[in-house]
């Protein structure tokens, strides 16, 4: 199996500096989403810092691996570069003595041979399309999501709740991170969804589904139609996503 990505990152319709930061790297079958926080200039450097240094982490370890990952290797990989990005984003901090929290959300995936390795922490999330059905692989990491999690609101409500902002955990933020994984197998005809909220706070499940399913869609279309899709519902954050379908 091969794969054919594509990648946007836009303000929005209200921010007046994007925040967020995009890392591809096709040939290692690395992507990488994060949004970062803590004002304009740290959060637009802990995005950058939580994003290279996450995909490199992994680059460089996977140009000495020979051969396919075990799951116990991908694993561990994968929280790793999420560890070692956490922990660059808290150096950065100390040093900037910023006043504001500086920390990123960030989703991460890496596709290898017939398998996709998913990291993240946050609110920045994971989707995966498969025989016209969505399916979202990472639980946001917020204090809606709890709230959800207990009955004690609804997924509708989460959507739009006013504290819907506030992360439970993020690059930066405390460590150990100890981030989320999963791990799913891939088939011809899927495609992987990684994006900012952003994006899924603008644009429902079904739109995102109709997106990815128009006849003869490609990445690049997908992500120009959900950019402009997110922007014409308010377009009230920075907006990133990666499309990635696996042929």
């Amino acid at each position: 199996m091969t794969t054919i990505a594509a990648s946007k990152t836009d303000a929005g319709r209200t921010a007046k500096h994007n925040q967020d930061y995009l890392w591809l790297d096709d040939a290692a079958g690395i992507y990488i989403v994060a949004d970062g926080m803590g004002g304009q200039e740290a959060g637009e450097l802990a995005s950058q810092l939580a994003a290279t240094t996450a995909g490199q982490f992994i680059a460089t370890r996977l140009e000495v691996q020979a051969g396919s990952l075990s799951t116990t290797a991908a694993k561990d990989l994968v929280i790793g570069a999420l560890e070692a990005a956490n922990e660059t984003v808290m150096t950065a901090a100390l040093e900037a003595k910023q006043d504001r929290r500086m920390g990123a959300a960030i989703v991460l995936a890496l596709v290898h041979l017939t398998q996709v390795y998913i990291c993240h922490a946050g609110d920045a999330r994971a989707y995966l399309v498969r025989n016209s059905s969505l399916t979202r692989l990472t639980t946001d990491d917020s204090w809606v999501a709890e709230l959800v999690a207990k009955g004690l609101i609804t997924e509708e409500q989460a959507q739009h709740h006013p504290l819907g902002h506030i992360l439970t955990k993020a690059v930066g933020h405390e460590s150990p991170l100890e981030p989320a994984f999963d791990q799913v197998a891939l088939t011809p005809g899927d495609w992987l969804l990684l994006c900012s909220d952003g994006l899924w706070k603008m644009v429902g499940d079904e739109q995102l589904l109709a997106a990815l399913q128009a006849p003869q869609v490609t990445p690049a279309q997908a992500v120009e139609n959900l950019v402009e899709a997110a922007n014409a519902a308010g377009g009230k954050d920075n907006i990133s996503l990666i499309v990635i379908r696996i042929v």
